[in-house]
């Protein structure tokens, strides 16, 4: 048996501080009532307990203040929290009870349309309402949805072709351990409206074989696509801001992507996402409309170092994979004019793996400038600049060892800031987690060439581009066109 009286009259025995968990097993014996670290929390919220310190971000409580308090708060605290956990219940429990997905719940307790309590957890009166009064508040994916009209799934996707129903959201659904598939998510009222349409003959529609034509395909065909609603948002937006605007319809999800100039005009984000929802044409899209998206920020760093006087781009061939350089090339990003070109003299043999790769023999070297001599070039084409490289860590790691070797300082040619990693960049703008082979000539100038033309591809952004008209001009600039990709009739593909 627990000799409570020594906990409450020896608190020096315990560290003069404690964190929630340990603190309530104390106060659980002190004062003979179930006491849980929630209880801490509400007692410190009540300005009852103060923390007196900190361990890895969680609060501690001085142990002889929470030993000493009243016990009828104490206990008031705890049946409250008690009486709660009856009369709620956690998160998944709650959807489970009504038949809904856990993401409406959260979502409808962050909207403030249903109450959150203490530890997460939902009211059950409040669930029960909400499947009774509130079931057209519910997201359903796109099966769910014909499940309701009782049509095929085929048959609904003419209903929203149609533009009587569009997303509200979507998730994204792990397939495999390295790809996701985008599931859409469609409000049940918006279903139950299109349910009411006295202008269909669903009874036509309901119980057809598969392969059956859809008497739905003649409504599909009246609306307008998806794809031509976002191309046309796209020129409108390239235009009225004066800023070129990439749209994509993504392979991988089937869903569209928007990313634009980020210029002293361009609009905000949470601009471009009030004008979709407003515009008539894409409305119905907007929510699953994907804005600024990762290949967007890497197409514009790669517009940025296409600029003039901003960057070059390098590559080197050497003795072996941790070797010498033995070539070195230097071009310009912007116009492509070589800066460098030149062999270098090492003091070790080729290896016979480099010389399959390259070609340059021990022979080709003799007569060549060693690296001391060949550095200072090398610093003068690329100061104040930034340096790509296809792989920006070998390129590096060979051009300051041989800095190491000869004893010569690096200078700018040192700091990560002054490299940028054009095999990185590229495979992340491709979505690839693997490494890309560049497929250049294996000499240090075709090599540049062949890193240059990647640059310059990401920087051509995905999908169609669309520039915005000349100031004062009442003819749209022609955008790129689109080419027909799953089921859009013009979605845009890369």
């Amino acid at each position: 048996m627990t000799d409570t009286t020594n906990i409450a009259r020896a608190p020096e025995e315990h560290p003069p501080a404690l964190g929630a968990g340990r603190l309530a097993d104390l106060m659980a014996a002190r004062f003979g009532v179930p006491v849980e670290a929630a209880d801490i929390a509400t007692l410190a919220k009540g300005s009852a307990l103060t923390a007196s310190g900190a361990y890895k971000g969680w609060p501690l409580y001085p142990v002889a203040d929470a030993l000493g308090l009243d016990a009828e708060l104490v206990g008031a605290v705890v049946s409250e929290r008690r009486a709660w956990v009856e009369a709620s219940l956690p998160r998944d429990e709650a959807a489970q009870r009504i038949g809904w997905h856990w993401r409406d719940i959260e979502r409808l307790g962050l909207d403030g349309r249903l109450t959150v309590g203490q530890s997460g957890r939902y009211p059950v009166a409040e669930l029960d309402r909400l499947a009774v009064d509130g079931a057209g508040e519910r997201w359903v994916t796109a099966q769910e949805a014909a499940d309701e009209l009782e049509i095929r799934p085929i048959d609904f996707r003419y209903v929203e072709a149609a533009g009587w129903v569009g997303p509200v959201s979507s998730y994204e659904r792990p397939v495999g351990r390295s790809r996701s598939v985008t599931v859409q998510l469609y409000l049940l009222a918006d279903i139950w409206a299109v349910r009411e349409r006295a202008d269909i003959d669903w009874e036509s529609v309901r119980g057809l074989a598969k392969g059956a034509p859809s008497p739905l395909r003649e409504y599909a065909v009246l609306g307008p696509s998806r794809a031509e609603a976002v191309r046309a948002f796209a020129q409108q937006l390239a235009d009225e801001h004066q800023v070129t605007v990439w749209a994509w319809c993504s392979p991988y999800s089937g869903e569209w992507e928007l990313d634009w100039e980020r210029t002293e005009s361009a609009p905000a984000e949470a601009e471009v996402r009030r004008a979709l929802a407003e515009n008539p044409r894409t409305a119905r899209y907007a929510q699953a409309i994907l804005l600024g998206p990762w290949w967007g920020a890497l197409t514009r760093e790669a517009r940025r170092l296409l600029e003039p006087g901003v960057a070059v781009v390098l590559d080197t061939e050497t003795t072996s994979l941790s070797g010498q350089v033995i070539e070195l090339a230097v071009v310009d990003a912007h116009s492509g004019q070589t800066l460098l070109d030149t062999l270098v003299a090492a003091t070790e043999p080729v290896t016979e793996g480099a010389r399959r790769v390259h070609g340059i023999t021990d022979e080709d070297l003799v007569g060549a400038k060693p690296w001391e001599k060949v550095l200072p070039r090398l610093r003068k084409v690329t100061r104040g600049k930034i340096i790509c490289a296809y792989n920006a860590d070998f390129d590096r790691g060979r051009v300051l060892g041989d800095c190491e070797r000869t004893g010569r300082k690096p200078g700018h040619l040192e700091p990560w800031d002054s490299w940028h990693c054009l095999m990185e960049a590229y495979a992340a703008w491709m979505g690839s987690n693997r490494w890309l082979r560049l497929g250049g000539t294996h000499r240090a100038l075709g090599d540049c060439a062949a890193a240059r033309e990647v640059l310059a591809r990401i920087a051509r952004g995905r999908g169609a581009e669309f520039s915005p008209a000349p100031v004062g001009s009442s003819v749209p600039a022609m955008a790129v066109p689109l080419q027909p990709h799953g089921g859009d009739r013009q979605a845009a593909a890369d």
